[in-house]
């Protein structure tokens, strides 16, 4: 961080615009355009990418040279185990004294401001530059940290997200695609939220992501946090919904058996014995996927009212953007909708968003491959 200014290391939500999105990276700008177009999103601030260019030490940078010093050329297994000695290499090194200050000082006046104080959870999220493109990308490749505690564990984790374009996801896709050196595998920016504590959680689409239909939305969602969801770990409840009326046209309760809690919420009762997810081993923070209690295995996890609510709010955003799109969001357990309705990302539908409309003129019919849709946009499989 040496020469760069302290006071652009770190942004607040609330300066965030779109146009900030070669800084913090189109998932925190997008946000950041949410919040002051009116929308309720959580709090918190952004890393930029400027601050963590260059952040390593130089006998880290000699290290990972040294490692990298002819291009990976193995198969998966000779990638993953690179990938290891790179990401130990990475997150063994404190932020710049400089930068740390910066976040911790960010940090203090979040808790201020949630009033949660050294109490506060939150999720540290990578938001990569040029992620989320129509053209291949590396949206879904770096890491979210869900439940993190204390600045301590936060200024790891934000070393670990960034650690994460070492993932052998990521440096699969740039010798597939012939893209950066692995010694140029990070241009992202990491966001610093409040976590909502999620009483439901999903995603919402403003078309029907299986036949393209903009006249439909769709609703997926679960208990708890929304990874259970956008990890495809459960069949999610789902709706269907007339774009024009607002009518329900479909209904399915899930197969819900499992939900993503905070971890001690769910040692607390919740019966968790599944692995850890994002900051487990971090004391209180992180969360686990537990067993779901079973009468809400059996139960819708949102009323027709609030389905209705968040499809009329992500067509509003998509209104907004111009193209369809997929909105993540999360009711907050101890708040009553809507004002308990907290939209967390969005970004352009890819797999149809880029055909025109149905009262378009004509064009080339296209099949879809559910397969692929999922690869691409559940999965998150580079290339597919």
């Amino acid at each position: 961080m040496s020469g760069s200014d302290p006071s652009e290391a770190v942004l607040e939500l609330g300066v965030i615009r779109a146009g900030d999105d070669g800084r913090v990276g189109p998932k925190m700008a997008r946000l950041g355009q949410l919040a002051a177009a009116g929308w309720r999103v959580p709090d918190g601030y952004a890393v930029t990418a400027g601050a963590l260019e260059g952040w390593l030490p130089a006998s880290a940078q000699a290290e990972l040279h040294r490692l990298f010093s002819t291009p990976p050329s193995g198969g998966h297994q000779h990638l993953a185990a690179l990938s290891e000695q790179a990401r130990q290499i990475i997150e063994g090194q404190p932020l710049p004294p400089r930068l740390a200050d910066a976040v911790a000082a960010a940090q203090a006046r979040l808790e201020q401001r949630t009033g949660r104080g050294a109490g506060l959870r939150v999720a540290v999220r990578s938001s990569a530059v040029g992620e989320d493109g129509h053209a291949a990308s590396f949206a879904g490749q770096y890491e979210t940290y869900l439940g993190v505690s204390g600045l301590d564990a936060v200024l790891r984790h934000i070393a670990k997200c960034w650690a994460s374009g070492y993932s052998a996801h990521a440096l699969e896709y740039r010798r597939r695609f012939g893209g950066a050196s692995p010694l140029r595998a990070n241009n992202l920016a990491v966001g610093v939220l409040e976590l909502v504590d999620a009483r439901s959680a999903g995603v919402a689409f403003t078309l029907d992501p299986v036949t393209g239909d903009r006249d439909r939305l769709v609703v997926e969602a679960n208990w708890g946090l929304g990874e259970s969801v956008v990890s495809g770990q459960v069949t999610p409840d789902y709706w269907t919904v007339d774009r024009d009326s607002g009518r329900i046209l479909e209904r399915r309760v899930g197969a819900k058996l499992v939900w993503s809690v905070l971890a001690d919420a769910a040692s607390a009762g919740a019966g968790a014995d599944g692995a850890a997810d994002g900051a487990a081993g971090e004391g209180r923070s992180g969360t686990v996927l537990a067993p779901l209690p079973a009468e809400l295995a059996q139960a819708p996890c949102l009323s027709d009212d609030e389905v209705r609510y968040i499809c009329r709010q992500a067509a509003a955003i998509e209104a907004a953007e111009g193209t369809p799109q997929d909105v993540e969001w999360a009711i907050a357990r101890d708040l009553e909708v809507p004002d308990g309705v907290f939209f967390l990302q969005h970004r352009p539908e890819t797999t149809w968003g880029a055909t025109p409309p149905a009262d378009a003129p004509p064009a080339p019919a296209r099949s879809f491959d559910p397969v692929q849709y999922a690869l691409r946009n559940v999965f998150k499989v580079p290339g597919a």
